[in-house]
């Protein structure tokens, strides 16, 4: 069942309380996208398909979350081969008003909050890492490396309800992609192997029972992996 069709290369979702759909569409800039053009920007998809604009300032957004203050935030690289730099934009989904809160010079792909909602959790591709900004009164503070991923890229990013962070790592030309698990200290604690797949680009953990959700981008397809824990409830529904 197809509930819209936005064309170009949308990314990420995030789900407002009445069901509708904020989407990231980063207007085609990746690898491999071959749909009809659009323009980068948050395409609102209603409960019952319609598209609408919340908004197209940014330029080609990455990945989104609601923050506990009921806003979205939302990572927003560049995309152009000469340039490794984005931004972190903050937005109302009500009004569509949308701020930047920091520029940074890395790839700012997944992006979560944890279970203190304290600080944002923000991927940086290139590098291998992830980033944790502090949170306070609205306002980011000073970037700090949080992990690792040693030698592999990150992408999206989930919580546990105990506190543990998973990416989806992706690989190299001669190595698979797997699934990390870093402890609330930063440290690493486990790799997990699904299959032969580079990209592994994105996951999400089931609030509701212990099972881990990964969308495989090589083969196009949506795994369901047993978890020993459930999800951390999402903003705005935490």
């Amino acid at each position: 069942h197809v509930l819209a069709d936005l064309g170009g290369s949308p990314n990420g979702a995030a789900e407002c309380p009445d069901g509708s759909l904020v989407v990231t569409q980063n207007g085609g800039h990746v690898r491999g996208a071959r749909r009809r053009p659009s323009p980068g920007g948050l395409p609102l998809v209603a409960a019952d398909g319609p598209v609408s604009w919340l908004s197209q300032d940014l330029v080609a957004p990455n990945d989104l979350c609601f923050g506990p203050d009921a806003m979205l935030y939302v990572t927003d690289p560049t995309r152009q081969m000469w340039l490794d730099d984005g931004r972190i934009w903050r937005c109302d989904p009500t009004t569509g008003q949308c701020e930047i809160l920091c520029s940074v010079p890395w790839f700012p792909n997944g992006i979560a909050f944890d279970t203190a909602d304290d600080a944002v959790f923000v991927a940086s591709t290139r590098e291998g890492l992830i980033y944790r900004f502090p949170l306070d009164a609205g306002r980011l503070g000073r970037p700090e490396p949080f992990c690792d991923l040693r030698g592999k890229a990150p992408d999206g990013l989930a919580f546990g309800v105990d506190g543990y962070l998973l990416v989806a790592a992706v690989g190299h030309a001669t190595t698979p992609g797997e699934v990390q698990l870093f402890a609330p200290d930063g440290s690493m604690v486990d790799k997990i192997h699904l299959g032969n797949s580079r990209y592994y680009t994105n996951l999400a953990l089931n609030p509701s029972s212990p099972e881990l959700l990964v969308t495989d981008a090589d083969r196009g397809e949506l795994l369901a992996v047993p978890w020993s824990t459930k999800g951390l409830v999402l903003h705005p529904f935490r």
